[in-house]
């Protein structure tokens, strides 16, 4: 029922998630345009789905044969009213078949809109730096970077599992900000 209930306020959410996308990260309109076209279901140039996440997906945790590191959400100075009590774990395995990250969280806006990404730096550097990149010289969309878009349900509670077909091996933290206003990073997770 819980997965029922997500990946329907997922489904919601995903359009106004996209949009937020090229603001944390920097993104031209180009990207902001690959993004949104990414979320109404279309495939990038390459035919290749892009994924920010699927509810139903086998949670990093429980994949077998990965090698997992998984932390708890620390909060960060930037994140906005009303998220104090948020908290969490954010789980990354790296496997055979790349990689799969899932994070789990309490005390966020109920039905909000939310988005995470995997960073390049630790927590502690610059709350996590820009995006982790596969190709430093590649689009700021999956495949190429990891995407999680999820929303609260009406508890304030979020989960979500994305998928990559590469390890990530690199990845430093996971950075969850509100869909809307990408610059203010709620919380951040080392890996």
């Amino acid at each position: 029922m819980r997965a029922l209930t997500l990946r329907k306020s997922f489904a919601a959410g995903l359009v106004v998630a996209c949009a937020a996308l090229s603001a944390c990260s920097g993104g031209s309109s180009q990207d902001h345009n690959a993004h949104m076209q990414h979320a109404g279901g279309e495939q990038a140039g390459g035919g290749t789905q892009m994924n920010m996440g699927d509810p139903n997906a086998t949670p990093a945790k429980d994949v077998p044969g990965a090698q997992l590191r998984t932390n708890k959400f620390v909060l960060l100075p930037t994140r906005p009213p009303g998220l104090d009590q948020a908290a969490g774990t954010a789980w990354l395995a790296t496997h055979p078949g790349g990689t799969t990250v899932t994070l789990e969280m309490t005390g966020l806006a109920p039905n909000g809109k939310y988005m995470a990404h995997v960073h390049a730096k630790p927590c502690a550097e610059e709350n996590g730096g820009g995006h982790f990149k596969f190709d430093q010289a590649g689009p700021e969309v999956p495949p190429n970077e990891i995407h999680l878009a999820f929303s609260a349900d009406a508890g304030g509670r979020g989960f979500m599992t994305a998928e990559n077909d590469k390890p990530a091996e690199a990845a430093k933290s996971l950075v969850v900000h509100p869909a809307e206003f990408s610059d203010n990073r709620i919380a951040c997770a080392d890996f």
